[in-house]
């Protein structure tokens, strides 16, 4: 684990702590693919804000419990600063669900799924440590969005103006505190096969997840065989955009033996968005 010392002189957040933001948008004024008018990004985006509320409570309950475990001042404040902006996240994402069903769109296997599934059952067969790593590799997902988000402006900014600010906020949290999982599990286990282990199965469990439902969700509004939207897809992640090689790119740091979050010093992408959020809020 890089020591704080390492870390000095980096452009990196002197506290981590939430930023108020509130959700405003309606089942009147969102459009049904809210997202360039393409089913499949839009509801790649659904999927995600029907699977964060559960996701981000299970990422809160684990870091309230690292604080009995964890021991270093610096760190058990990050930790308590993350758990504020995760509660956030999970509230203002779950007030979408009343729209979305408004919409049409039936999210009941989709929260079960996760509900019952990942967090009733799997997460209370797993060892505690394998939980921290499991918050720790998603996380590094969750960082991986918002460093894409704030790097792609001219694809998000084809979002509905409030879906947009939505996840900006949200990608700009992610980036704020991106390391905090992880110290945390460095400061109780710094093994990395332990590390690296479980995020093969983060890997498999979060694109299963994320790529299952949104064919789900675009089954159900009979997009799924259109090829406007299967081009879509193409250009986004294999074309224009190329997301799924940054995507890779970025994944595969987390595999490096000295790997910490902050060697890719990318905080200056959310502080604009982040002081935005502060001076409203003040």
């Amino acid at each position: 684990m890089k020591k704080n010392a390492e870390l000095r002189g980096r452009n990196l957040p002197t506290q981590i702590k939430p930023h108020r933001f509130q959700a405003s948008v309606n089942a009147a004024t969102l459009p049904q693919h809210w997202f360039a008018d393409s089913a499949f990004l839009t509801h790649m985006l659904n999927t995600w804000t029907a699977i964060f509320p559960d996701a981000e409570r299970y990422f809160v309950r684990w870091s309230k419990k690292a604080l009995a475990e964890v021991k270093d001042p610096q760190i058990k404040k990050d930790i308590q600063g993350f758990i504020g902006q995760e509660t956030m996240h999970a509230t203002q994402h779950e007030k979408l669900w009343d729209i979305l069903r408004a919409q049409g769109y039936n999210l009941d296997p989709v929260i079960w799924i996760v509900e019952k599934f990942a967090f009733d059952w799997l997460e209370k067969a797993l060892p505690d440590k394998v939980n921290y790593a499991l918050v720790a590799g998603l996380e590094h997902f969750t960082a991986m969005f918002g460093e894409i988000y704030f790097e792609n402006k001219e694809l998000m900014d084809q979002m509905h103006p409030e879906m947009c600010r939505l996840f900006e906020w949200h990608a700009a949290e992610e980036i704020e505190h991106k390391a905090v999982a992880y110290d945390q599990l460095m400061a109780i286990d710094d093994s990395y096969t332990l590390r690296t282990g479980v995020m093969n199965l983060a890997l498999v469990g979060f694109y299963l997840i994320t790529f299952g439902n949104t064919l789900y969700f675009m089954a159900q509004d009979r997009s799924l065989f259109k090829l406007k939207e299967w081009s879509t897809m193409f250009d986004v992640f294999f074309g224009k955009y190329d997301l799924a090689r940054k995507s890779v790119l970025k994944f595969l740091e987390y595999y490096k033996p000295d790997f910490h979050p902050w060697d890719n010093e990318n905080y200056h992408l959310a502080q604009n968005a982040l002081a935005g959020y502060d001076a409203k809020a003040g």
